[in-house]
């Protein structure tokens, strides 16, 4: 059958199954968006003083506010040389991260439709995706170590994770006879 629109669905629909891995999925929506407010504030501290050392800037190399105030920490390292650095798509990446995760907060409140869960999914394979391109830039780019970012790769993996178990089995077509 068809998913339903109603807000409380009939017992036995799997509505208090959804209501759990939605409260995982709300804890992790939040501490993305903590993590996110954190990196925002660090790289906004880092550019407003120079002598500033966030509690994520261990030494050299284990540096957030260096990863972050380097020509990825905006636009993914993407947007200010495809569209300009002036273009408004080029935002600080924790920007973007505190949109995604308000997303992914706001699709646990929501009424549990398979459009909301697969659309949740897709942001989430998204996510996870910048989330391997970003490593890559940490890594092999930068050679830095970003807690915070390591941080928000962890929390992507596990709403992927949450996502993907969260998906109920396609329903089994009858054999023709």
């Amino acid at each position: 059958p068809p998913p339903s629109l109603a807000l409380f669905p009939p017992p036995g629909t799997g509505f208090t199954a959804m209501v759990s891995g939605s409260r995982v999925q709300a804890a992790l929506a939040v501490l993305g968006l903590l993590v996110s407010a954190y990196a925002l504030h660090v790289e906004h501290q880092a550019q407003q003083d120079v002598l500033y050392k966030a509690a994520c800037d261990i030494n050299e190399i284990i540096s957030c506010s260096k990863v972050f105030s380097s020509e990825y920490g905006s636009g993914f390292g993407l947007v200010g040389p495809l569209l300009g650095k002036d273009h408004i798509l080029n935002q600080p990446n924790s920007i973007f991260g505190l949109l995604f995760y308000s997303l992914m907060f706001l699709v646990t409140l929501l009424p549990p439709v398979a459009l909301f869960a697969q659309l949740s999914l897709l942001a989430s394979v998204v996510s996870c995706a910048g989330s391997a391109y970003l490593a890559y830039i940490l890594t092999f780019v930068l050679h830095d170590i970003c807690l915070v970012c390591i941080s928000t790769y962890i929390i992507n993996g596990l709403l992927l994770a949450t996502n993907l178990l969260g998906q109920s089995p396609p329903a089994a077509k009858p054999k023709a006879s």
